[in-house]
């Protein structure tokens, strides 16, 4: 990093924020940081760049990456990618494995030509530099956003694909969602496949980990296939001592629980409260401005720990596994002790306005201050009024599951022409459909009838039309512009297709059919998530062979030893048998599922350690994106 221009793409970006964060490479002597965009430049007096991407050089970040150069006085370039060469070789030449060589020396010839002079110097590194760990049990892998589950919706787009590909008019097609393998898949999954399966390979050789795969859902079969299959893989676990079980979970699965409203982890409660610090980001963004700075500009504060990592992440732990009102207490109290003289201060905006514009304080304390003024800022958001009310909302339409009661959807029709009374938008609405859908599962056509299903489509259409200049940007994209009854009735028509598909995704499950119950007719309904159901059964002694946990066998001696079960009663493996799990939730998982997680591991089993792996922490509003793309192309 001495003395050159640092250049990164949002996701590496996120990587860097939650690892120490620009201090880290300024101290390292970079001279300044940029955005890999090509609306950014190269200052003209610098000779050296270092370029980094968390995703394969390629398309349209290899382009910028060769404008950037073009344009500049560079004599030494660092190319960098978190992408595994593996990946490369799939883009450049359409096979996963080949001589990483070729890759390095195809992107240094590339560079050299670019930079005009054949006797510069270039360097090119394959890092993976991919991860990020909000709490000591969490880790995140920012890369693997855009690597979710598909839907019944998307057989169509890759039906297509795999006829042009095949270019036989009569080339066989993929039926179901279940019938998916990593072939059917367009080029672009494929290598978002091959990214994640090799982050999880990096992962597990991180702890010498010598792993059992296990999978839940349709996607995750094929993500636990390949890395069963990959070839570094295979090579670690020749050598590997530390015996660890990785469970794959569709995050499709269950959309009830990512849809929730309320939370009493705070730092669920944060993010759903305060506004993201960037598109692409797992952190909030909290403003620190309490009155007109002049022409004095104030960085926005977020909750990633700066600098003391083992008491910032107590802190996080604290956001993250205790109840809001013991997680207030306790930063209310740290505050008050940092403070020192603020005896008769108890309230955390007392304490607050206390700390502002104490500079050497807020120096002192950097990270303490920012999670108490996110507090503080909680305690009179209208976002938070909002989502006590959209809870209250879908509590009232969950009492509607009981069988006896009418249909939810006659609740929702009324709330769709009523709801700016209550100061809700149709992004809300939206929302508490993809709940109730996904709650649903096979009851979906007993739940929604056709008629009441019409009703709602003719209702939302007609909000398309009516309030086009009002929708949000994500609704604006969805329908088109301009809008009319065509592009408004088609997109209604499309919502509630993606609706039937995510209510479907649990059709061939087996033991996870259900996510809500009503014991008698004397009880109200209760819902249990799906991760609840899972892990509660990982302890259960009394269960058998889980149906729906499939066990990836790889390699001559586990062929065998299934083989065997055939003739002799042989147990199968459960992830439980090894003293380490990673539990990876394909497509996002909430803060507060985190918790539960943990919480329940400790209380079931205090001997395992689970490590519990995402892409990315959701809010409720994130799962409405399911129902709002077009295709699996986009």
């Amino acid at each position: 990093m001495k003395n050159a221009a640092v250049f990164l793409d949002p996701l590496a970006c996120e990587c860097l924020h939650w690892n120490g964060g620009a201090p880290s490479i300024l101290d390292a002597g970079a001279t300044c940081i940029k955005e890999l965009s090509a609306f950014e430049a190269v200052p003209k007096n610098v000779k050296k760049g270092v370029f980094i991407s968390s995703t394969a050089w390629h398309g349209t970040n290899y382009k910028i990456l060769e404008t950037l150069i073009r344009n500049s006085n560079l004599e030494y370039c660092v190319i960098i990618t978190s992408a595994h060469l593996s990946v490369h070789h799939l883009f450049l030449w359409g096979s996963r494995e080949g001589n990483e060589s070729e890759v390095l020396q195809k992107i240094e010839e590339d560079v050299l030509e670019w930079m005009g002079n054949l006797n510069y110097t270039v360097e090119v590194f394959s890092y993976p530099l991919s991860t990020l760990h909000p709490t000591r049990e969490t880790i995140l892998i920012p890369s693997a956003r855009l690597t979710e589950p598909l839907l019944t919706s998307d057989l169509g787009y890759l039906n297509e694909q795999l006829l042009l590909f095949s270019k036989q008019v009569d080339a066989p097609t993929v039926r179901s969602i279940n019938e998916l393998t990593y072939a059917n898949l367009p080029l672009e999954s494929q290598v978002q496949v091959r990214q994640l399966v090799n982050n999880l390979n990096q992962l597990i050789q991180h702890i010498n980990g010598k792993d059992d795969i296990f999978t839940v859902g349709p996607f995750s079969r094929i993500l636990g296939t390949e890395l069963d299959a990959l070839t570094a893989a295979k090579t670690r676990r020749k050598t590997a001592t530390n015996k660890v079980s990785v469970i794959l979970v569709d995050r499709l699965l269950d959309l009830a629980s990512a849809t929730e409203s309320s939370s009493d982890n705070l730092y669920d409660r944060l993010l759903h409260t305060l506004g993201r610090l960037h598109e692409y980001s797992n952190d909030v963004e909290i403003n620190m401005t309490t009155e007109p700075q002049g022409d004095l500009t104030t960085a926005p504060g977020c909750l990633a720990p700066q600098m003391d990592w083992n008491e910032g992440l107590e802190m996080m732990d604290h956001l993250f596994h205790d109840s809001q009102e013991q997680a207030m207490e306790w930063f209310t109290t740290m505050l008050k002790d940092s403070l020192g003289d603020t005896n008769d201060l108890d309230k955390l905006g007392d304490l607050i306005s206390h700390c502002n514009k104490n500079w050497d304080y807020i120096e002192r304390f950097t990270h303490l201050y920012q999670i108490g003024y996110a507090l503080w800022r909680t305690q009179e958001n209208h976002k938070a009024t909002r989502m006590n009310v959209l809870e209250g909302i879908r509590k009232s339409l969950i009492e509607a599951f009981d069988g006896e009661s009418p249909s939810p959807l006659i609740q929702v029709l009324q709330l769709l022409k009523t709801r700016k009374d209550s100061n809700l938008s149709l992004d809300d609405i939206l929302v508490l459909l993809v709940h109730i859908y996904s709650l649903a599962g096979e009851k979906r056509e007993i739940l929604f009838p056709l008629d009441l299903e019409d009703r709602l489509k003719s209702i939302i259409a007609e909000i398309f039309v009516n309030e086009c200049d009002s929708l949000s940007n994500t609704l604006q994209d969805f329908v088109g512009v301009p809008v009319d009854e065509v592009r408004a009735h088609r997109a209604a028509q499309k919502i509630v297709e993606q609706l039937h598909c995510i209510s479907g995704y649990r059709s061939h499950m087996k033991r996870y059919k259900n996510l809500y119950q009503r014991k008698n007719s004397a009880m109200p309904v209760e819902c249990t998530s799906f991760l609840q159901q899972l892990v509660e059964d990982l302890f259960d002694p009394s269960l058998g062979d889980n149906p729906d946990l499939e066990h990836k066998s790889g390699g001559l001696k586990d062929l065998l030893k299934t083989g065997f079960s055939l003739f002799v009663n042989v147990r199968k493996p459960k992830p439980v048998d090894n003293p380490i799990v990673i539990l990876y939730v394909c497509g996002g998982i909430r803060p507060d599922e985190v918790k539960l997680i943990r919480d329940l591991f400790r209380q079931k089993s205090p001997s395992h350690k689970v490590l519990i792996a995402s892409s990315h922490f959701i809010s409720a509003h994130d799962a409405i994106h399911h129902i709002l793309k077009k295709t699996v192309s986009n």
